[in-house]
């Protein structure tokens, strides 16, 4: 019999943040809108076209940026963040080195280049790049407190969950003792 998967909630990030997404959507839109109106002589076909398809995109990336969540499953711990997911066996971390950190006073463990990745400012989500060139997956919605897992490949999860002490605690009790793994 297989144990039920255990959410972790992920610490919130406030809605404000999407006015990042927002604004220049709708800047390009006004624009749109505005250049159409200007020229009585062009079809408005591109507005039918492109409108919906600005409202669209906007929908999509709006539901994106509300879908995350992390749950520990078995031995599995799975991060969902946007259009991403990671699994990631527990035996496969380094827990003797993770961390709990504040990104502001430790830019090391701070993600530095997107190469896959969704973010507005606060909010990262996805395939990185660190200080020192590793990758990283992220959930990052809560900055000033962010669970650092290095993985055996030489990569990590660097993620946001309301309680990382909690999280922390539940993957080395599913580790074992120090040294198993």
């Amino acid at each position: 019999m297989s144990a039920a998967p255990h959410p972790f909630e992920v610490a919130r990030a406030p809605a404000w943040r999407l006015l990042w997404l927002w604004i220049p959507l709708l800047l390009v839109a006004g624009l749109m809108v505005g250049t159409a109106l200007d020229a009585p002589e062009r079809s408005h076909t591109e507005l039918f076209i492109t409108l919906p398809f600005l409202a669209v995109l906007a929908a999509a990336l709006t539901w994106a940026y509300t879908r995350r969540r992390i749950v520990l499953h078995e031995d599995t711990l799975e991060v969902q963040s946007t259009f991403y997911r990671k699994r990631v066996p527990v035996r496969d971390m380094r827990l003797d080195e993770a961390r709990i950190v504040d990104l502001a006073e430790h830019g090391r463990y701070k993600p530095a280049i997107k190469t896959n990745g969704y973010g507005v400012p606060g909010f990262q989500s996805g395939h990185y790049r660190m200080v020192d060139r590793s990758k990283a997956f992220c959930l990052i919605t809560d900055s000033s407190r962010v669970l650092y897992l290095p993985l055996r490949d030489g990569s990590a999860l660097v993620i946001s969950p309301e309680r990382p002490r909690v999280l922390l605690e539940a993957l080395q009790a599913l580790a074992g003792p120090p040294g198993a793994h």
